[in-house]
């Protein structure tokens, strides 16, 4: 009979979002529109490819597609719409006779790292345009562009690596998920490990005595990033280093997913014993 568990949100994730974090979301949006629609109407006046623009192209594809494959950040991508916090559920395999866990990570927090990543977009795409006539201007809108896309990637790319759906199959052969298998003896135990950043609880009061916006921006980014940041290990017989079950979680879906493999292992031993 299959169970269904999924973690309550953390109270730093309730409620409606700041005011100002509301209008640097609103004002990102606008300034993507305004500019994307004239940067795309002014690149069709633009003359065929030439060396140079195809140097300028690669330059902003690798921009683009480093934080995407080289950091992992098509797994923020695939689990876009996953809710703020972590769930699974167990069912009974009737191919193997075990148990089955598909597990959903919960989404990578993404605010205010969107306006960044849409500032990042204009640039590149100005970059493009002006770059056709000056190789200076490319460069400089290049440099900054980097500068916004590092700065959002540290936002949302903590964790990335392992935020990914995934299935633990719990069977008389052993334990089973993603590319990792340990034999049911080898089990030794299960862990609750926490990847994310670890952020300063302290409060944050912004003025002449306190911290500058953008320090109020990354310890509130931080902070919510940290609580998706849970994963359950496995640790095999003979073995200094734990294996990574599954990753990006919130804190309570990962202590029960831990409890419920755990139970689940117990019972495919009770069936060998027997």
């Amino acid at each position: 009979m299959g169970s269904n568990t999924t973690a309550g949100q953390p109270d730093t994730q309730t409620g409606k979002r700041p005011l100002w974090l509301r209008l640097l979301i609103w004002a990102g949006a606008a300034f993507l529109l305004f500019n994307t629609v004239g940067v795309a109407l002014s690149l069709g006046a633009l003359p065929g490819v030439s060396a140079g623009s195809f140097i300028r192209l690669a330059l902003v594809g690798a921009a683009v597609a480093a934080p995407l494959w080289k950091w992992h950040g098509m797994n923020v991508l695939r689990t876009w719409r996953n809710p703020a916090v972590a769930s699974f559920t167990r069912h009974e395999d009737p191919a193997t006779g075990g148990f089955l866990f598909d597990v959903q990570p919960a989404r990578a927090a993404r605010m205010p790292a969107l306006p960044l990543f849409a500032v990042a977009v204009v640039l590149l795409l100005n970059a493009l345009l002006v770059g056709a006539r000056s190789t200076g201007g490319f460069l400089g809108l290049y440099i900054v562009a980097l500068v916004f896309i590092g700065v959002g990637c540290s936002y949302v790319l903590p964790g990335a690596r392992d935020r990914k759906p995934v299935k633990v199959s719990v069977t008389g052969r052993g334990v089973q998920g993603g590319d990792i298998s340990v034999p049911l003896a080898a089990v030794t135990g299960l862990r609750v490990t926490h990847g994310g950043l670890v952020v300063d609880p302290g409060p944050l009061m912004p003025g002449r005595n306190g911290v500058p916006i953008s320090s109020m921006a990354g310890r509130h980014m931080g902070r919510r990033q940290a609580a998706r940041g849970y994963a359950v290990t496995v640790r095999a017989d003979g073995e200094s280093q734990s294996r990574l079950l599954a990753g990006g979680l919130t804190e309570d879906c990962a202590h029960a997913l831990a409890a419920e493999i755990g139970r689940a292992i117990d019972a495919e031993r009770v069936k060998l014993t027997a």
